[in-house]
């Protein structure tokens, strides 16, 4: 018996989907799908952004800082307000 190469069915792969594969049975199933993301192999997948990574990693560690910035020009704001208003 010799091996004869079949299309049908096969694996493919979508990141948030199906990262572990689903079964197609037919050509109609996967029509299109490729513009939508699925891919043949998990070796596919798009690479995160190391840009992405490096700045979720600057927020989670001055997080505290951007919010007590924003909290001190909110106050210095509503100072300047209240001296204009008793002032004027």
């Amino acid at each position: 018996m010799t091996y004869e190469y079949q299309d049908y069915p096969k694996y493919l792969y979508h990141p948030k989907h199906a990262p572990q594969g689903k079964v197609f049975r037919t050509a109609d199933e996967t029509k299109g799908l490729a513009r939508k993301g699925w891919v043949d192999t998990p070796a596919k997948f798009p690479r995160p952004s190391r840009f992405r990574a490096a700045a979720k990693t600057w927020w989670a560690e001055w997080e505290w800082a951007v919010k007590a910035l924003v909290v001190i020009l909110g106050l210095i704001a509503a100072a300047i307000t209240v001296i204009n208003v008793l002032i004027g």
